[in-house]
């Protein structure tokens, strides 16, 4: 007869199956979060904050001309500018903020798509991985745990 098996305990490989288990849930969990999020953040630049910037130097400029247009009627009627002027300055700078976000706006967004267009490259392997080899090693687990089960009930059948 061949040798007999040393198995210390087919309730440890059950245990490790199911360890196993709840890491690739809360792995592959992880994973779709981190993807959630990336398309979240991705619309909000591309979408949200662009629309807010260019809607901001729209109304920044309207204000900035209606700003002029009160300076330019103090001049007219001779009296005191100096705050006009502040205004005008004040408006003009924020008018540059606004322009300045625009931009960085639109020079953030193919730098945000390059980097999770990276992530996504180094992480669908890892998500492959969990759907097909570790799945796989599941029910390696789980046949082998059987198999011992097996094993035990014909060896002690056969020794009494």
């Amino acid at each position: 007869m061949a040798e007999s098996a040393n198995v210390g305990s087919i309730d440890a490989i059950r245990e490790f199956r199911e360890a196993l288990g709840l890491f690739i849930e809360d792995a592959r969990n992880a994973l779709t979060a981190v993807e959630l999020e990336n398309r979240r953040i991705n619309e909000w630049v591309k979408n949200t904050q662009r629309l807010y910037w260019i809607n901001e130097v729209k109304r920044r400029r309207e204000k900035m001309n209606e700003i002029r247009g009160e300076l330019h009627r103090k001049k007219l009627s001779g009296g005191g500018d100096t705050e006009a002027k502040e205004a005008v300055r004040i408006a003009n700078h924020r008018l540059r903020v606004a322009e300045d976000k625009v931009e960085v706006v639109k020079k953030a967004a193919p730098i945000l798509q390059h980097a999770i267009d990276e992530y996504l490259g180094l992480s669908r392997p890892l998500g492959d991985m969990l759907t097909g080899e570790l799945e796989h090693c599941m029910g390696l687990l789980q046949r082998m745990a059987d198999a011992l089960d097996d094993y035990i009930r014909v060896s002690t059948t056969a020794t009494k």
